[in-house]
């Protein structure tokens, strides 16, 4: 800290702080100026300038550099607007709770989940969860993981459900391992692998295959298989990690695709697609569910966070 600057305790800011002050300084950092901040937030440019004043003197340093051209952010305003950005939106979070009960619902869940839970898991969590807490409403996101752990630290999201990759057990999250799984290789039902028993690896290089994207985990572990068995794969049908398309191009085409075993397991159940008699040793890191470390689960998430666990338990018995 800058020695010339002596920061108020959290008492003092406390006492000063109103979510006001908050509002404009998000209005500001966007805007880059007072004026459009004001008008932004309906208020005249006088009153902002003296909100931002109560704001600067509330934390005991200056938040923006003032310019003819308008105002940027010094770093402890963007140290503040990151943090505010997380109040705001765990209040609007609360918001929208306290709505659900006044419409008669117990809670409401912002999940963020990838590929890997989407079609086992979090639909048999969902269904349990409608059957014990049918208060209880989920809304699903979906992304990448970087962009789903962005939201859930910007306290958009209440948690993650997918691949706990590295990185994402920073101290600003919480953890927790649900079941490890393996890869199985999927080809449409008649596909002529699937009832071979002498299944290789030479064997698998002749096909063609829908592959991940290179910079995916399981595209790195699929090529560094075969070029430690001495082989190389052809040039893919296609590059995809869309259940949907690789779908209907396993069912419409001769091609090869690496699955999760609860994917490829729904799929061969609906009579869909087949699993290969060949169990590849690609290891991918576990499923599991992140939370935010500095808030405690409200009711509702603790609730969906238990029906998950209930599922995941039920796949970790057919390992």
């Amino acid at each position: 800290m800058d020695p010339d600057y002596r920061v108020p305790s959290v008492r003092q800011i406390r006492s000063r702080l109103r979510l006001r002050h908050l509002d404009l300084l998000e209005a500001l950092y966007a805007a880059g100026s007072v004026h459009k901040a004001a008008a932004q937030l309906g208020m005249t440019q006088p009153a902002a300038s003296k909100l931002l004043v109560e704001l600067e003197e509330a934390f005991g340093v200056p938040l923006f550099i003032r310019s003819r051209r308008g105002i940027a952010p010094t770093p402890y305003g963007t140290a503040l607007v990151q943090k505010a950005g997380v109040l705001l939106a765990d209040l609007e979070g609360a918001r929208e709770e306290i709505a659900a009960i006044t419409r008669g619902a117990k809670g409401r869940v912002r999940a963020g989940v990838l590929q890997v839970a989407q079609s086992v898991l979090v639909p048999r969590a969902l269904a349990r969860m409608h059957e014990e807490n049918p208060g209880v409403t989920v809304m699903l996101h979906e992304g990448t993981s970087d962009l789903l752990l962005a939201g859930l630290a910007r306290g958009e999201l209440d948690c993650v459900i997918g691949r706990l990759m590295q990185g994402s057990a920073q101290t600003a999250f919480r953890t927790e391992v649900l079941y490890e799984e393996p890869i199985y290789i999927v080809a449409r039902v008649g596909h002529p692998l699937a009832r071979s028993t002498r299944i290789t690896a030479a064997t698998l290089a002749r096909q063609a295959w829908i592959l991940p994207p290179p910079d995916a985990p399981l595209r790195q572990r699929i090529d560094a298989y075969f070029a430690e068995q001495g082989l190389a794969l052809d040039v893919p049908l296609a590059e995809s990690v869309s259940l949907l398309a690789n779908e209907i191009l396993l069912r419409s085409t001769d091609v090869l695709c690496a699955m999760p075993r609860g994917v490829a397991q729904h799929y061969a159940r609906l009579g869909v697609l087949t699993i290969l008699a060949f169990q590849p040793p690609w290891i991918l890191p576990p499923v599991g569910v992140v939370i935010r470390a500095d808030v405690a689960p409200a009711p509702a998430l603790e609730r969906f966070l238990q029906a998950v666990r209930q599922d995941a338990a039920r796949m970790r018995e057919q390992e």
